[in-house]
């Protein structure tokens, strides 16, 4: 790469075409993240799991074991739906990354679609995120479960009714919902007009649903910036974000860029960290040295590609 410059004049690292090689050192490297990721949460000794009473499942288990009957048992139904929901959320994310490993291998290459596939993986995680972040008290860990589960029961409901189905049949699930956290003792959260907008257990609340892009500014890594705005920006088919493609062709068709591939890429790597340091932490399971060990290889592939992209 060329270093010498014109005075004043900034370098663009990867204002170029996607080559091959970039694309298969790309491709490698996400390989190796989520194997990384698997070693890293894969329990290795498990009688010392077993024996930690410190972790912050561990914790809420022990609070809700101090509940009286029936309201024990309730509030563990609704707590076991943590490990559900947050799993599926997780494995969509990395169903995705898989998905942008051979995304980035097609030729001709891709143009914004590893923007898109990323934007997912990054949705998945922080959902996880929200559901199994360790800083918050189990009440609110509860308050936010509640309110998705409610928010994904108006959903289906709706999604039933516009297949056709009697509002009475396509209501049983909303219905359910409802009386499951009547039985939990979850106190609704109105505004002045009457609309539920939250719930609350015992002083702590939460919101009917996650806020995406304030979830996205807080949790993603600051060597990260601005990864919603800019993954939404292709997802959403924004014309300020892909006539970029345009341009780079010389108004001829569409031409990936290298930096969509880096960008795609580098928002899976954070969703990966982001997903390894929440459930390692809320489960009690060391993961201080997996995520070094991504930090180096992290720092180790960005140079590389430089070296692929901008090679004479």
């Amino acid at each position: 790469m060329n270093d010498v410059m014109p005075e004043g004049e900034a370098v663009r690292l990867f204002t170029v075409p996607i080559t091959e090689e970039l694309a298969q050192e790309a491709a490698t490297i996400l390989t190796r993240f989520r194997g990384l990721a698997d070693d890293a949460l894969s329990v290795k000794d498990s009688n010392a799991f077993e024996q930690n009473t410190n972790s912050v499942f561990r914790r809420e288990a022990a609070e809700l074991d101090g509940l009286r009957e029936p309201l024990r048992t309730e509030r563990r139904r609704l707590h076991s739906m943590l490990l559900q929901t947050a799993s599926l959320t997780a494995e969509n994310a990395l169903d995705h990354v898989r998905a942008l490993e051979h995304d980035i291998l097609m030729q001709p290459p891709p143009v914004w679609s590893p923007l898109a596939l990323s934007r997912v993986a990054m949705e998945g995680v922080l959902f996880t995120e929200y559901l199994f972040d360790p800083s918050i008290p189990l009440n609110r860990r509860l308050a936010r479960l509640a309110g998705m589960w409610r928010t994904d029961a108006t959903y289906v409901q709706k999604q039933a009714e516009a297949h056709g189905q009697e509002p009475a049949e396509a209501g049983q699930m909303l219905a359910y919902v409802e009386d499951a956290l009547q039985k939990c003792q979850a106190t609704e959260r109105r505004n002045g007009q009457g609309k539920l907008i939250g719930y609350s257990f015992g002083s702590e609340s939460a919101t009917m649903d996650i806020n995406i892009t304030e979830r996205a500014t807080k949790v993603m890594p600051d060597w990260l910036p601005a990864p919603y705005r800019l993954t939404s920006g292709a997802a959403h088919n924004r014309p300020w974000m892909i006539s970029r493609a345009k341009d780079l062709a010389g108004g001829d068709g569409f031409v990936g860029e290298a930096a969509t591939v880096m960008a795609a890429v580098m928002v899976a790597f954070g969703s990966i960290e982001v997903a390894v340091g929440v459930v390692g932490e809320y489960f009690g399971v060391g993961v201080t040295e997996a995520l070094r060990q991504m930090e180096e290889e992290r720092t180790a592939f960005l140079y590389r590609a430089i070296g692929i992209a901008h090679a004479q």
